[in-house]
This record gives C-alpha cells, structure tokens and sequence, in this order.
C-alpha cells in the first residue's frame, strides 16, 4: 500500500484542485493499489465468511475521495484518506458490515459493526441488550475477539448524554443503551500495511469480529420482521 500511503500523505498538505489534477496518475496508482487489496480481502471473505462476497467487485466498495462540501464550512475538495465498505449489499447497506480506512502516520483501522442504524433497528439492539445484554458481552470476551477489539468505539457525537427513552438512567447496561453506533475498531499502522501479508492480516481482523456482526444480523431480520 506504498502508493496509496504516500499520495494520501502528500494530497494533506496540497488539498487543491490544480495540484490533485497535476498529480491524477498518482492518484490513479494508489486507487488501484487500494483496489487490489479489496479484491484481496473479497477472495478470503468469501471463503471464509459468506460466499455472497463473491458478488462484489472492488469497485463496489469503495468510496469517492471527493468531498461533499455543499454544507460544510471546510471546503477542502478531497478526502485525505480512502474507504471501502465490504458488504454483499455493497457500501450504501445499512446492515452490519466491514469499513476498511486507510490513512497515513498509522491511522488505518478496520470497523466492525453497524453506523447510524436507522430508528426502528437501533430501538430493536436496545431491546435486545435490555433483555439479553450476556450474549453481546460474551462475544467480546471471546479469545479471538478479544484480540483484536476491546469495547465499542464511542464515535463524535455517537453517544447519548442521558438514558434512551423508556430505560432508567441507573440500568446495569446503561452504557451500551447510551450508545448511537455499535462498532469495534481495530488500528492498522503503516508497518502492517506495506507487509506483504497485509490481506491474510486484515481478513484474520475481520474474521475475529464476524460474531458481532452476526449478532446484529439477527437483530437486524427481526427488525425487518416486525415491520
């Protein structure tokens, strides 16, 4: 990932149009580099996850790196960094998925999880953890989970300041009840991104945490369920 950590780490200190349009074959280069590593990642998730994987093709995944600047007050043209989604669904699904982020001085990470779900689903988590929080504890005490990811990440703005409606503040679960997002983030540093092995890496990661997103899978068809 030479290519991509070494445009992305320039592009941050040229945020411009001319100089991005001078620099289009480096661009070009790094995307794909970043392609490949996804074609990579889909041949082991499909093996080892679901063979649905093999329905994606890289350009499925990944992100625009130009910016919405419409109604933001920094109007920087690009993003200084790539994203892909993994999901069958491709990456506007709103189920439980994999988003791989890939941005220099060692602020790569790969999520697990499911990011801003939608009314009815996030009400169904919350009953889920209010009647049987043991099972979603128990993943992240698993050996294999827990090496990789310790809690979920408490994302800006991605956690409530009080109790959800209709569960008291003092709720044994209070914490997780609070939560607006239910993702885990393993850091990948630059180091494990230039090794060879970087694929076999980041598909163990995304292995190990395959049972939260299992476990929101299920909550997510009983949502679909009751609708």
């Amino acid at each position: 990932m030479k290519a991509t950590l070494d445009f992305l780490n320039t592009l941050h200190q040229n945020n411009n149009r001319a100089w991005f349009n001078e620099h289009k074959k480096d661009y070009e280069s790094a995307k794909k580099e970043l392609k490949k590593l996804i074609a990579s990642l889909l041949e082991h998730f499909t093996n080892k996850i679901d063979p649905a994987f093999g329905t994606l093709a890289p350009k499925d995944c990944i992100f625009r790196i130009h910016r919405d600047v419409r109604f933001s007050k920094d109007k920087t043209p690009y993003k200084t960094y790539m994203g892909a989604v993994i999901h069958p669904d491709g990456r506007k699904t709103e189920k439980p998925l994999f988003y791989l982020h890939i941005a220099p001085n060692n602020n790569s990470f790969l999520a697990v999880g499911v990011y801003q779900p939608n009314k009815d689903y996030i009400k169904k988590i919350r009953e889920e953890i209010d009647y049987n929080a043991d099972e979603l504890k128990a993943i992240f005490n698993q050996k294999e989970f827990a090496k990789h990811f310790d809690n979920f990440s408490e994302l800006e703005n991605g956690v409530l300041k009080t109790a959800p409606r209709g569960y008291a503040k003092d709720h044994p679960n209070i914490e997780l009840l609070r939560l607006k997002h239910f993702i885990v983030e393993k850091t990948l540093t630059d180091k494990e991104l230039l090794s060879d092995d970087v694929a076999q890496k980041i598909a163990e990661i995304a292995l190990a945490g395959q049972p939260l997103n299992d476990w929101l899978n299920v909550v997510w068809e009983e949502t679909v369920e009751s609708e």
